[in-house]
């Protein structure tokens, strides 16, 4: 009997411990950073800006609600034309703007002594935007050209996949993060590939 109770004091010491070492290793991070994008169904080069709230529940697990804006800037060829007026001194370039919200569930698969991490994460995303597609000219009654434009409006639930290179700055208070993310819809991988920095405030 004596050998049972000093086994479940022994157990409840150990779960006190091991529930301590969590709580302590939790944290809260809030992350903000831009970089460059790909649209890779129109075929634009684009920028985003993400906003992100990381809460590490473990040592390696996160749970990492965002808000992103993406928008396009330029084809392709980058030969500067995505600016620049055509017939009738309109621009025929196809925009594409919009938010993405995501819920991205992160596992760091590498954790060196030096606090390097190399996360894995995926989740749900819902895109609210769209894209405004030229689609040539038409002859109106007076002789005339006026354009056609075809108007895309996107409110969609996709998924979303990243991979982070995280790393503490020199500020104990900061962290460093590039980014990789895919953003997948309507059966297309990946619709959106978005690269960026993201700088970490410990809250």
């Amino acid at each position: 009997m004596k050998s049972y109770l000093l086994s479940f004091v022994c157990f409840f010491i150990l779960v006190l411990e091991v529930s301590g070492q969590v709580q302590r290793d939790r944290e809260l991070i809030y992350r903000i950073g831009t970089g460059t994008a790909i649209d890779g169904n129109s075929g634009f080069w684009a920028v985003n800006f993400i906003n992100e709230l990381s809460y590490y529940a473990t040592p390696r697990f996160s749970i990492n609600p965002s808000l992103t804006y993406f928008a396009s800037v330029a084809d392709f060829d980058l030969l500067g034309g995505y600016w620049t007026p055509r017939m009738n001194g309109e621009n025929v370039e196809t925009f594409v703007s919009s938010l993405f919200t995501d819920v991205r569930f992160q596992y760091d698969i590498i954790k060196t002594k030096n606090d390097f991490r190399l996360g894995i994460g995926f989740g749900p995303s819902f895109q609210y935007g769209g894209d405004g597609i030229h689609g040539g000219w038409v002859l109106n009654e007076s002789g005339s050209y006026d354009s056609v434009w075809r108007v895309e409006r996107h409110a969609r639930l996709g998924y979303v996949t990243q991979v982070t290179f995280d790393w503490q700055g020199k500020n104990v208070n900061r962290r460093n993060t590039f980014g990789i993310s895919m953003s997948s819809f309507d059966g297309y991988w990946p619709y959106y590939l978005m690269v960026n920095y993201r700088l970490g405030f410990k809250l």
